[in-house]
């Protein structure tokens, strides 16, 4: 039996900045106050295959960003707060391990372990479903304050 999930009626594509083809997020699989999972899977038109077929390590980090952003949104509307903008503000010590491809579907784990004003820092694990590690990595996203959006 296919269990419902709580998160099934969050559509991201309606509550996200980014949209597609730059939403690099599917759907979020779990979330606790400063973690979260979530998983994409990498389709044949997605703009960042490379020619060999590979799918370009860069945009891991996009992923891990855009997977802290789906769960900080989620808790926000949530709770009825007023959700914000953040920005991707440093990546530091991002490893990378194998290379995905068309129909991978990646796992993305989150753990923000630290904040400062609106600074938040995040660790950030990426793999398959099958546990293959492509990318690990802390990242920073700078969230503008809620007064300063338009």
């Amino acid at each position: 039996m296919n269990e419902k999930s709580k998160y099934s009626d969050f559509i991201l594509k309606d509550n996200m900045s980014h949209q597609p083809p730059m939403l690099l997020v599917d759907e979020i699989l779990y979330e606790t106050q400063d973690t979260g999972s979530t998983a994409f899977t990498i389709r044949k038109d997605n703009i960042f295959l490379n020619s060999d077929g590979s799918f370009c390590r860069e945009a891991f980090i996009e992923i891990a960003a855009q997977s802290f952003a789906a769960v900080d949104i989620y808790h926000k509307k949530r709770d009825n707060l007023k959700t914000t903008k953040g920005f991707l503000a440093a990546v530091r010590d991002f490893s990378f391990y194998a290379d995905a491809k068309e129909n991978d579907r990646l796992i993305c784990e989150i753990h923000k372990f630290d904040e400062m004003e609106k600074l938040h820092f995040v660790n950030a694990k990426i793999s398959s479903d099958e546990g293959i590690l492509f990318a690990k990595g802390e990242f920073r996203i700078y969230e503008l304050p809620a007064e300063d959006i338009k």
